[in-house]
């Protein structure tokens, strides 16, 4: 069975790591020469290639896999990027919008939830 390889921070480098591997395979300066290393190994295991951020969330993910059908869209990262808190503007504009939809999802619902304070 074919082992899907992950890019991974290795200390102040980047390393290739097949799935349940202790030990990296190969450790390069540059994340992006321990992509196309983990691209080639994954292309010949048909696996998929699966790249991480410096904090260990996943960015993106390619398959090489022999799966007859793959998903025509890539497939959506579990955690959304970290928001740019230093823009208070950006932050206003984010909450107004966070709670314009709230507002109008609440709106739509035909048994609401009652007030917190009155939930037992």
């Amino acid at each position: 069975m074919a082992k899907n390889q992950h890019v991974v921070p290795h200390g102040n480098e980047w390393a290739v790591r097949g799935e349940g591997n202790g030990r990296p395979t190969s450790v390069h300066r540059t994340q992006a020469e321990a992509i196309e290393a983990a691209r080639e190994i994954a292309k010949k295991q048909q696996s998929e290639l699966v790249i991480h951020r410096l904090d260990g969330r996943i960015r993106d993910r390619d398959s090489y896999g022999s799966d007859p059908l793959p998903p025509k869209s890539p497939r959506k990262v579990l955690f959304p990027p970290r928001p740019d808190v230093t823009n208070p503007d950006k932050v206003r504009t984010v909450v107004k919008e966070v709670v314009s939809e709230r507002s109008r999802r609440d709106s739509h619902r035909s048994d609401p939830l009652p007030p917190r304070d009155q939930r037992h």
